[in-house]
């Protein structure tokens, strides 16, 4: 087996493990938009990823202040009160969605709006 195509196996059961154990992804989400240009796993890469497949579903469960997906999003940034980063992402549902373009701004939004999230 080549060198990149065991990345590809490794990277997918990653993902795949972490998809199980936050449960808000599904197989086909993880495997249909995995990409084989990566070079390493980084947890960026992970939290980016994440956001880029499950976007729509974290928009509209910021919208409501709660959800799987902000759960397991909290988890990723490791931030440990789930509910109150939901709280946190509703009360900025403006300011976090308004006029975002690409899935990857959302993070860097986060960051900007408040560096010691909760």
């Amino acid at each position: 087996m080549k060198k990149n195509q065991l990345f590809k196996v490794v990277f997918n059961g990653v993902i795949l493990s972490a998809a199980v154990i936050v449960g808000g992804c599904t197989i086909t989400d993880v495997t249909s938009s995995t990409s084989g240009t990566l070079d390493t796993v980084t947890p960026d890469v992970t939290l980016n990823r994440f956001v880029d497949i499950r976007m729509a579903s974290i928009q509209k469960e910021a919208a409501k202040g709660e959800g799987e997906n902000l759960d397991a999003l909290a988890q990723l940034m490791g931030k440990s009160d789930k509910q109150a980063f939901s709280l946190w992402m509703q009360t900025n549902y403006d300011a976090l969605f308004t006029g975002l373009e690409q899935p990857s701004q959302l993070i860097s939004r986060m960051e900007t709006l408040d560096t010691n999230l909760i």
